[in-house]
């Protein structure tokens, strides 16, 4: 006798009335003739073999294979839900990667634009300095300048020839130094301390035939009443302080005789002789060795004292002082790098037979020289009042 076997679950088959089968154990239906029923013929040894236990074998196999599909499909979801979490893990970290990039190209694209921001404001902060320097040069050079010139011009013509002198001599535009020169020389009177004029003549190249030139003067000194003192700029003459080897003062010296005649008639015309002004002179000692500087005296042409010197010379390169070709034909000594020469002071030496002088260096020789064994360059000074 042969047995219709389930192919799922291996139970008996049970053939309806309309030629299909349906498994007795797991209801499976087969139509007629079914593709995936495979028909077993089993050799039934007896009827007495009992259904209950092929029942229980059946059913702890059916058991057991829906416990092994229950594992498998939690262990197909588990998979998915790693496989899901996987996925998301990856899409959160792709879109923090995006969101990054994003804050990253943000941060550059403000910083370029701030970098822009600055640059831009960096070149219109040079651009209005720029504008603001060149104004100011052109305010400063050009403008204010030109306009100091046209006023200085208007005093000028208006009589005003210190305001005239003082604004031409700070100026440095078209001719403003010329303008300067031509007031101070005309109106002496304008000159302020630190100022030459033009004051006299004497012979000072060392070539006769041309006839004497003018005397420049440095104004050491202005008093309240406009009076100038001046010093000759160049040593002009050069001799000694006294014919013979004896006891002198100032007071009696050849050289300031010399000065206050022969020296004026020559240097100046009778009407320039009325600008020189007669002073009191002090005369004093010698502060290192105790000489008797002799008695005050009255002069309008003189040599500084020490202190004098001191006083309008403080510094020794202040002191150097240059000979004019024709004192240096008279024998004054010529130092040959700064071309600085010895210049008689009024002051005397270390003994009533010395005077001091000022050195070639600059420096004031207390000692002094023998007064008439050597001959020094001679710079005259005098107070003018024009």
């Amino acid at each position: 006798m042969s047995v219709l076997r389930c192919e799922m679950c291996g139970g008996t088959l049970i053939t309806e009335k309309d030629g299909t089968t349906v498994c007795e154990y797991c209801g499976t239906r087969h139509a007629p003739e079914p593709e995936n029923v495979t028909v077993h013929y089993v050799e039934t040894k007896s009827d007495n073999a009992t259904s209950a236990e092929r029942k229980r074998a059946m059913a702890q196999e059916i058991a057991n294979r829906l416990e092994n599909e229950r594992k498998a499909e939690e262990a197909r979801a588990k998979a998915e839900e790693a496989k899901s979490r996987a996925e998301e893990f990856r899409l959160k970290a792709e879109e923090q990667r995006l969101e990054r990039e994003r804050l990253a190209e943000k941060k550059r694209s403000e910083k370029k634009q701030r970098r822009s921001e600055r640059r831009k404001k960096s070149l219109r902060a040079t651009g209005i300095f720029a504008g603001i320097v060149a104004f100011a040069v052109l305010l400063f050079a050009v403008i204010i300048p030109s306009a100091r010139y046209n006023s200085a011009s208007k005093a000028l013509k208006s009589g005003d020839y210190e305001e005239a002198y003082l604004t031409f001599k700070e100026l440095s535009i078209k001719d403003s130094d010329e303008q300067a020169e031509s007031i101070v020389r005309a109106h002496p009177e304008v000159a302020e301390v630190g100022d030459t004029i033009y004051f006299g003549t004497y012979e000072q190249n060392n070539k006769t035939s041309d006839g004497a030139e003018e005397i420049e003067w440095e104004v050491i000194d202005k008093d309240e009443n406009g009076r100038l003192l001046v010093i000759s700029k160049y040593a002009l003459d050069a001799r000694e302080y006294h014919s013979s080897l004896s006891s002198v003062s100032w007071e009696n010296s050849e050289i300031r005789s010399w000065l206050n005649s022969d020296f004026i008639s020559t240097a100046f015309t009778s009407s320039e002789q009325k600008h020189i002004k007669s002073v009191k002179l002090e005369n004093p000692d010698n502060d290192r060795y105790g000489t008797d500087g002799g008695n005050d005296t009255t002069d309008k042409v003189f040599l500084l004292s020490e202190e004098e010197v001191k006083r309008y010379f403080p510094t020794f390169l202040s002191r150097i002082c240059t000979a004019t070709a024709y004192a240096e034909s008279k024998a004054s000594q010529i130092e040959s790098i700064t071309s600085g020469c010895r210049w008689w002071l009024r002051t005397p030496g270390g003994t009533e037979y010395n005077a001091e002088y000022v050195k070639v260096s600059g420096f004031i020789l207390q000692l002094g020289t023998t007064v008439s064994v050597d001959k020094c360059a001679v710079r005259p000074a005098m107070w003018l009042e024009f």
